[in-house]
């Protein structure tokens, strides 16, 4: 096998990642901060696509700004969920809140479908990055792929060394390890929960926006009006990946997703049944690691400690 497919095939597996990366680091941060196992969160990311959708489609809008517009409809959206709904929940009642946010889910979806009422059967979504493909090095990639690598690493690169060093971060870090103990150091926890939904939720529209729209490549992609509910499965993937560091650990999820996004796209090379199987057996990866409970490398004591409680 030429070192160039190999090389290629691990390239659009770390595009791959990257989306999962994106989708999990949205889900700890808003589990780590609020304690929501958020299963709405894929159509909260919907929302922001749907707005792409409308903007590019009958308004004109250049597909750039657009994306913009619809990265911030998902942050709003998140917003919205966490004020007029999660906050008014105990934290401490784990299945209320997981039945409620897969009504919250269901709610945006329905949303997304009335506001592409009149459209029937699938929607071409045109890409707004480009769609010519790039020699890196004897190895041929999409530039779309490439820049959603690019993003994924930037987005990590920004947020990790953000929650750890500025104000802000330290603040979400404290509400997530002991929400009472942040309130009598003077930390508005309702604040700053909202803001981990507002920067989970951005980061879930600006996923399925690197996703979506350009999964035929140059052609764009394809969203189908009548079946929006299976986008749900991919948070599949993205859950799996925020488990590794039992939901609270952001480098364990953005190994997890790492390793999610390669080992599929690289059992391509696999000899058959194995490559037949791909899907199946990345996520077996993830259940080993799970297993071995990798979260323990991760996170802190008192991380593991709330996780606990």
């Amino acid at each position: 096998m030429p070192t160039s497919v190999v090389l290629q095939i691990a390239l659009i597996g770390l595009a791959k990642s990257g989306i999962i990366a994106m989708l999990a680091i949205g889900v700890v941060l808003i589990y780590r901060t609020t304690g929501v196992v958020n299963l709405a969160h894929w159509a909260i990311g919907l929302v922001g696509v749907v707005t792409y959708v409308l903007l590019t489609g009958e308004t004109g809008v250049p597909p750039l700004l657009a994306a913009a517009a619809g990265v911030a409809v998902s942050v709003l959206a998140g917003a919205l969920a966490q004020r007029v709904v999660f906050s008014r929940i105990g934290k401490g009642e784990a299945v209320t809140m997981i039945l409620i946010a897969l009504g919250v889910g269901a709610f945006f979806a329905a949303v997304a479908q009335m506001l592409l009422r009149g459209q029937r059967g699938e929607i071409l979504v045109a890409p707004f990055l480009p769609g010519e493909t790039i020699d890196l090095m004897g190895t041929v990639i999409s530039a779309s792929e490439l820049i959603t690598i690019l993003i994924a690493v930037g987005s990590a690169a920004v947020l990790l060394p953000w929650l750890k060093r500025s104000r802000s971060g330290r603040a979400l870090r404290a509400v997530a390890q002991n929400r009472e103990a942040a309130q009598l150091a003077g930390i508005d926890s309702a604040r700053y929960a909202e803001l981990a939904w507002m920067i989970g939720s951005g980061l879930a529209g600006l996923a399925l926006l690197l996703l979506i729209p350009h999964s035929a490549g140059a052609q764009g992609g394809v969203l189908s009006v009548v079946h929006l509910v299976p986008l749900g499965s991919l948070l599949l993937p993205a859950f799996g990946a925020a488990l590794v560091g039992g939901l609270i650990s952001l480098p364990a999820a953005l190994a997890g997703s790492l390793i999610f996004g390669l080992v599929q796209e690289l059992l391509i090379l696999a000899p058959a049944p194995i490559s037949d199987e791909r899907d199946i057996l990345a996520f077996v990866a993830i259940t080993v690691l799970l297993l071995l409970r990798t979260e323990r490398f991760f996170a802190s004591n008192a991380e593991l400690e709330a996780l606990r409680s």
